[in-house]
């Protein structure tokens, strides 16, 4: 009887702690909400769709501003079909634009958006580089488990707050992994990981990520983030010290584009915006002139920079390097139409694979 009665007091008492505990974090909606988890998982059941896309479709590929800045069901709104969402938050695109082009046989448009310290791979990549890999590597490497643990785990994703986790290092992550790396002992993180970048938004189920809308007017937020930034873009290399790279990453890229041309596919290039704390470094070490204007002559595929079409700079970016989610809709809306009205893109009727 007491071995009962001591049971069910246990079982009260967690009840009763794990509800608090998602209360508390529930109530601190700075950071958090309920969501499915954008991991590698995520990524694969997206990516599988690529194998069905027709000649019709668009794929977005590239880093977290393209991410944030391009909201699907907006591109749908105005084009009727919602691009496949292959990018990939705080990872290089080139190991997925690579996957695209070689284990596929997608001769639709790939829409890739350009962030140049990401998109030219040369300074400070490599453990993002390794972990884009490991994404392209689970797509084709998922077990039958794996696929019914993902599967098992989206209710309970979807409705408890304190399972919100990322595979990115943000200081505000609630498992258990990352709680105990913000402890801090004679001043130092026990993850040794002292770039301490919060967690800015979540994602839907499309892979759309959309910016917590506390960040949008909340200058204490914006200083936390911003902060963080300062600690480490001072760092990127000069021009100078990097510039004999440069021809090596052409070359790989031109083999990639001429490829996926070449069976009929089509490539647009994006350069996002970002703020001058964040820009005077990019350009610093990647000048527009030297970089970018050569990367899209020798591509010959057509390219958008923010410094070129008004609607593309219009807007101030909270954290130096992402839209708003509300702006992002606009943005998206007006990125679009320029395209339709340049006859990159035309309207079209959903495609199956989206019904």
């Amino acid at each position: 009887m007491n071995l009962k009665k001591s049971l069910l007091i246990a079982i009260a008492l967690s009840l009763i702690s794990l509800i608090s505990w998602e209360l508390y974090w529930r109530s601190n909606t700075d950071y958090y909400t309920a969501y499915l988890e954008d991991d590698r998982n995520l990524y694969a059941e997206e990516r599988a769709k690529a194998e069905t896309a027709t000649s019709q479709d668009i794929i977005l590929l590239g880093a977290s501003r393209t991410g944030y800045n391009f909201n699907t069901w907006t591109w749908k709104e105005e084009m009727g079909i919602q691009p496949i969402h292959l990018t990939a938050n705080g990872k290089p695109p080139k190991p997925f634009f690579k996957d695209i082009v070689n284990n596929t046989e997608f001769n639709g448009t790939l829409i890739i958006g350009v962030t140049p310290v990401a998109f030219f791979d040369i300074f400070g990549m490599d453990d993002r580089m390794r972990v884009a890999n490991l994404w392209v590597d689970h797509y084709y490497n998922r077990t039958p488990a794996q696929k019914l643990g993902f599967n098992l785990s989206k209710p309970l994703q979807r409705t408890f707050v304190f399972l919100s986790a990322s595979e990115a290092k943000s200081y505000n992550d609630l498992d258990l992994k990352s709680l105990i790396g913000t402890i801090s002992i004679n001043d130092h993180r026990v993850d040794n990981f002292e770039f301490k970048l919060p967690n800015i938004g979540y994602n839907d189920e499309k892979r759309n990520l959309l910016m917590f809308p506390r960040l949008t007017d909340n200058k204490f937020y914006q200083k936390e983030i911003t902060d963080e930034w300062d600690k480490v873009i001072p760092t990127l290399p000069v021009y100078e010290d990097i510039k004999d790279e440069i021809p090596r990453v052409f070359e790989e890229y031109k083999i990639l584009i001429d490829k996926f041309k070449k069976r009929g596919g089509k490539i647009i290039f994006i350069r996002h915006k970002a703020e001058e704390g964040w820009n005077k470094y990019s350009k610093r070490m990647l000048p527009r002139d030297l970089v970018w204007d050569k990367f899209i002559e020798m591509s010959g595929c057509p390219g958008y920079h923010f410094e070129d079409y008004p609607f593309m700079s219009k807007y101030y970016l909270p954290d130096w390097s992402h839209l708003n989610m509300e702006d992002a809709k606009v943005y998206t809306r007006d990125m679009v139409n320029q395209l339709i009205k340049d006859g990159h893109l035309k309207k079209q009727l959903t495609k199956p694979h989206q019904l």
